[in-house]
This record gives structure tokens, C-alpha cells and sequence, in this order.
């Protein structure tokens, strides 16, 4: 571990699956119009949207949903307890979904907007895995719709609004209605391998692929707009932040983008193993890697903040939410860490505004 980075604590180990975790979301449950057993509800200010960090041993319960290597969707109620000592975690499974033929690579809590009133049509999340999309409703436990089309393995999905887009092995990425079911469009020709991650805005759709390179494309067309390029091994993990592009790559490094220019602000370097997956919050980008940790960088510096050691395999799907960090490896567990230092405004960490994609090319 880097001497000058501190680590990261782990408060829970979580064991629900008998394979490789490649997919994690979660979301409040009390959020969402969920009215079958097994999905707690805060007992107390259940209309409020946020509460204050670790103040309270009634914290509103947190659904965690992941997909793994067995071909199943494991379903648990995560909940923060405040102690005298510190911050810990219970946590519980309730409730195992099968519908998948293979792995589970991806899945993604619909939007709180796209359930209210509409639930029967949509369902709460929606997965990828064997050729298929699904979504799910979690009050029946079975899957609302089947989405086929795809003649790969699908390996990552993205929802905006009420489409869903969905990018394969097949070498191309297919966009989808969630209300009627339909294709909508296939955004194909400019990768030359699998497309491991995308990330969509309200106009563009970024994808990025083994063939080192990543692709913005028009969603009002489908045509490929500007290609970037600087990484030197696949790209698996990519997301949108302001107006930059922030990925991760097999070549071991994290990469700054502008999306305006196409051209690289930054190549940040700590990991010893391909980056396999990211999340960018509040300026801090959280990263996950084959070397079996995570870091949280500071995109502004590249440094490095944080090291989380504990997994005893890559790491390949992570998610930070209200002050935690859960990891999804291929030593079949889901760990929760400690991440309150961002509700905790931390004076170097998210009080220096936005990223700004301007600063000066810092990449030799």
C-alpha cells in the first residue's frame, strides 16, 4: 500500500453468492412504492429524501441489489447503526432472483420518477446477463419483460428516463423502450471488440470497449460523433461528470477527458492491476481493480486519498451511497466501507467546486 494514502475501513463482509459479484446498485426502499415482505421501511420521516450522517440508530434502511458470476440477483436490506465507537453495519439477504441463463453482468435501480404510477409497466430494476435485458418487479419477485435483440452476452446497461441502453459482446449497443419493450435503435460499426461500459446524457452515448477505445455517439441519430483514444489495453468503466469523461482501463490507469475537445486532461496512476470499475462523487473518483483494491482519487490532484485493502480477488463492480462504499469481487463477496468523509465535507475533498476540464494537459 502507498505510505501516504490511509485506508480505508471495512465494516461488513457480506457472503450471498457462490460466484464472482460483477453488478451492485442500491437505493432507499422507502423511496419507491414497494409493498411486499421483506423490504423494510424507515420507521419515522419516511417522506423525507435525506437525513442527516449517522446521526440516529433508526437510519433509514438501504436495499442492495447484485448480480454475480451464479447467475442470480441477490436482494438485502442494509442498515447504519451509530455506535460509541464508530459507524457499523447489518446487513441481511432477503430474497434470491433467478431468470438469468448465465452471469449477471449489470443492473440498474430504475429511476424513482419512472415507477411512480407506472410500476406495472416498468418494474424497479432492470439486469443484464446471457443475450437478454430484464426488468424486474420486486414486489411479484419475477421478471416484468424480456428484452432480446442482442446476439452477445450483455454486458453493461444504462437508464435514462424511460429508455434503457444496453451494450454487448456483440460489439454494439442497443437502445430500448421500457414501457412498450421495443428496440429502438443499434448503435453499431465503430467497435472492433466487446463493449464493456457506457454511459448516456440526455443527447450523447459514451461507450468503451477492448478495443482500447471510446465512442460518443449521437442519440438523436446514431452516429458516432468523436472517438477518444490514449488508452493502451480495454477500456471496462467510464462515466459522464460535468464536462469531462473519467475512465478506467485493463492498462492500469484512470483517464480525465474533455469532452468538448476529445483530447486527455489527465492520466492518474496508483493502481498495479487493471481498473475494472469506477464512480465518480463530489470531485473523488472511487476505483476498483484485478490487484484486489480500491482507491479513491481526487481528480483534480490525481492523488490518491484512500486504499481499501480486504478483498483476496479483483474487484469488479463498486458503488458509493449516503456515506458508504460496497465492492463486489471475484472472491464471491460484497464488502461495505466507510465513506463518510464525503457527508462529512472533508475541507479537501468537495468544497473545491466542479471539475473543470480546462486545467492545463498534465498527461506526460
Amino acid at each position: 500500500m502507498d505510505e501516504e494514502s490511509d485506508t480505508g475501513q471495512c465494516l461488513e463482509t457480506l457472503r450471498f453468492h457462490e460466484g464472482t459479484v460483477y453488478s451492485i446498485d442500491v437505493f432507499f426502499a422507502d423511496d419507491y412504492n414497494i409493498a411486499s415482505a421483506g423490504f423494510e421501511r424507515a420507521k419515522t420521516g419516511a417522506s423525507s429524501k435525506r437525513v442527516a450522517p449517522e446521526d440516529s440508530r433508526n437510519s433509514r434502511p438501504i436495499t442492495l441489489l447484485s448480480g454475480s458470476h451464479d447467475q442470480t440477483i441477490s436482494i438485502a436490506t442494509v442498515r447504519k447503526i451509530s455506535q460509541p465507537y464508530g459507524l457499523s453495519i447489518q446487513a441481511s439477504r432477503t430474497h434470491t432472483l433467478k431468470g438469468h441463463t448465465s452471469d449477471v453482468y449489470a443492473l440498474e435501480v430504475l429511476p424513482e420518477a419512472c415507477t411512480t404510477g407506472s410500476t406495472s409497466k416498468l418494474g424497479h430494476f432492470i439486469s443484464a446477463g446471457d443475450y437478454t435485458v430484464q426488468t424486474w418487479d420486486l414486489e411479484t419477485q419475477l421478471p416484468n419483460s424480456i428484452l432480446s435483440g442482442h446476439t452477445g452476452y450483455v454486458s453493461c446497461i444504462k437508464v435514462r428516463g424511460k429508455r434503457a441502453f444496453s451494450g454487448s459482446w456483440d460489439t454494439t449497443i442497443r437502445s430500448w423502450n421500457l414501457e412498450t419493450g421495443k428496440p429502438m435503435h443499434v448503435f453499431k460499426g465503430q467497435h472492433a471488440n466487446i463493449v464493456n461500459c457506457i454511459d448516456v446524457t440526455t443527447s450523447d452515448l459514451f461507450s468503451g470497449s477492448w478495443d482500447q477505445t471510446i465512442v460518443q455517439w449521437s442519440r438523436a441519430t446514431g452516429d458516432a460523433v468523436q472517438s477518444f483514444r490514449g488508452h493502451t489495453d480495454g477500456v471496462q468503466c467510464l462515466q459522464v461528470y460535468n464536462e469531462c469523461l473519467v475512465s478506467g482501463s485493463m492498462d492500469k490507469t484512470l483517464r480525465i477527458w474533455s469532452i468538448s475537445t476529445g483530447k486527455t486532461v489527465r492520466v492518474i496512476k496508483g493502481h498495479t492491476g487493471g481498473i475494472e470499475c469506477l464512480h465518480v462523487v463530489d470531485d473523488v473518483c472511487f476505483t476498483g481493480s484485478y490487484d484486489k483494491t480500491m482507491r479513491c482519487f481526487d481528480l483534480e490532484t490525481g492523488e490518491c486519498l484512500l486504499v481499501y485493502q480486504g478483498h483476496t480477488d479483483g474487484i469488479y463492480c463498486l458503488k458509493y451511497f449516503d456515506g458508504l462504499l460496497f465492492s463486489g469481487s471475484g472472491d464471491k463477496s460484497i464488502r461495505v466501507w466507510d465513506a463518510s468523509f464525503l457527508q462529512k465535507q472533508v475541507p479537501a475533498v468537495g468544497m473545491k467546486g466542479p471539475l473543470c476540464c480546462c486545467i492545463s494537459d498534465s498527461t506526460r
